[in-house]
């Protein structure tokens, strides 16, 4: 007769916590600090500094830890256990990626995704999903942020970020600075720019009467409200289930192409070749893999695109910009080829735009670093002017001098955030699928850096190694003919 043993969701977590640092554990070899200490005015400085303890910031942090980089620091904008997009602004019920999904792991079974779901929640549970739930997906940085074990302070708004020949300096809203050799940005979507509110909104509109679908809001207050949303996108679907499901009157979308396109082209991307070599292609290519995927090139997130379409209440219009806007008494009249429309509140869900000048602590790094406009010239066809404000990065994520001999110290910066999508081939550093191929790029150019500016001291530092390999005794002492030791003498 067998013996079934009931657990809680609480002991499975634990139980494979402790597997995960136990193969962890196993897998130790090479993983010793070797990082030589450096000083600045007197006071030994971390190593790296990553800005960002959301996904990206903590899986680079482990990953950097995992090679022997232990002198580091993370420091993150939100209060613990709130970091990134999850349980800020993000309102998709699930994450976009499918649950098949890895690179946070490392490589190790015990820490993937689906090791975590099924001890929460059963494999049957797994078998039924499609894509992980976005609060389970925040559940699991939680846990997966007390297996990594990395220093985390917590509140630190960094707003500037000066660099020179031998480290970069951080300084915070409260005044506070951080002195390191290295720093990444691992800042997400808006970090190298700002939410994209189209001026015929914001121009014309009180502040109260719109949002960027990104915003941080409360949705409850749209109960009642005719709700209108420019933009097609996956953040347009989900303001539109989030203003249905709060008891919004009705959702109109609204989105300038003909024709909703129903291809993701991202999904189709996520293979060894592309995630792992992106950042090879010739500049053309990487143009023209960024016109083709941006924007609605990509077809909208299925369950909410489902969700939405199953209200009654919900509408779309294709082909129809929003070509005038502005107040109709108290209500908010919008003009398209399709017809007017009346609106207690809109939303733009119109994406971010990659710029650094729109980010004050990024000033001094715009300032000198090289951008794709000094650098490519793009096809008659499509200038796509935005997309030349990208900085133009080497394939380790580093800045590079616009001038040469300009910027001294400009590559102990690398952008691990939505400033590399376009240097990177189509992949943006902040999807959850460039991680697996993404953070050891990262990681062994970090690493790279260190251990090259430690190159003169490799010799001596060998050379001072003290610890023999194997311990004589007395005896094998005698025998070699080697002098014993006196013995210590107490008393």
């Amino acid at each position: 007769m067998t013996t079934l043993t009931f657990t809680t969701a609480e002991q499975r977590l634990a139980e494979l916590a402790e597997r995960a640092r136990a193969e962890l554990d196993m897998l130790s070899f090479a993983t010793k600090p070797w990082v030589i200490p450096r000083e600045h005015d007197g006071e030994k400085i971390p190593d790296v500094v990553i800005i960002g303890a959301g996904q990206s910031g903590l899986v680079a942090g482990h990953a950097l830890k995992r090679r022997g980089v232990t002198n580091i620091l993370v420091l993150d904008s939100n209060p613990e256990g709130h970091e990134g997009v999850w349980e800020t602004y993000a309102r998709n019920y699930e994450i976009r990626s499918p649950k098949e999904i890895m690179g946070s792991d490392l490589g190790l079974p015990s820490l993937t995704i689906q090791s975590f779901f099924t001890a929460k929640h059963g494999a049957e549970a797994w078998s039924q999903i499609k894509r992980v739930p976005r609060l389970d997906w925040m559940d699991y940085l939680r846990w997966y942020r007390r297996i990594a074990d990395l220093p985390i302070v917590n509140d630190v708004r960094i707003v500037d970020i000066d660099y020179d020949a031998t480290g970069v300096t951080l300084t915070s809203d409260a005044g506070k600075t951080y002195r390191a050799r290295l720093a990444i940005l691992a800042t997400g979507m808006d970090g190298g720019g700002s939410w994209n509110t189209p001026a015929i909104i914001s121009d014309n509109l009180p502040s109260d009467r719109y949002n960027h679908a990104c915003d941080i809001y409360d949705e409850t207050r749209l109960k009642g409200f005719d709700v209108g949303v420019l933009g097609a996108g996956a953040a347009a679907f989900d303001t539109s289930v989030a203003a249905l499901d709060a008891g919004a009157k009705s959702v109109s979308m609204f989105m300038r192409r003909p024709e909703l396109p129903m291809l993701d082209l991202a999904r189709e991307m996520e293979h060894g070749g592309g995630l792992d070599h992106g950042s090879e292609l010739s500049d053309t290519t990487k143009w023209a893999l960024s016109r083709l995927m941006s924007g609605l090139s990509q077809s909208p997130a299925e369950h909410h695109f489902l969700k939405a379409c199953n209200h009654p209440n919900f509408r779309m219009y294709l082909g129809a910009p929003w070509d005038r806007v502005g107040m109709d008494g108290d209500k908010i009249k919008v003009t398209t080829p399709k017809g007017d429309f009346a609106f207690d509140h809109v939303f733009a869900g119109t994406g971010v735009a990659v710029d650094m000048a729109r980010r004050p602590e990024l000033a001094k790094i715009a300032a000198k670093a090289a951008l794709w406009r000094d650098r490519f010239t793009p096809p008659a066809d499509d200038p796509a002017p935005g997309r030349l404000n990208f900085p133009y990065l080497n394939r380790h994520y580093q800045f590079t001098e616009r001038d040469p001999g300009s910027a001294p110290g400009i590559d102990r910066i690398f952008a691990f955030n939505a400033l590399a999508s376009l240097s990177m081939g189509g992949m943006s550093a902040v999807s959850i699928s460039s991680h697996r191929y993404g953070v050891p790029r990262l990681a062994s150019a970090v690493t790279g850096f260190l251990f090259r500016e430690q190159e003169d001291q490799i010799i001596p530092t060998l050379r001072a190694y003290n610890t023999p390999g194997i311990v004589l005794t007395d005896r094998i002492r005698e025998m070699l003919g080697m002098p014993v030791p006196a013995q210590q003498r107490v008393g």
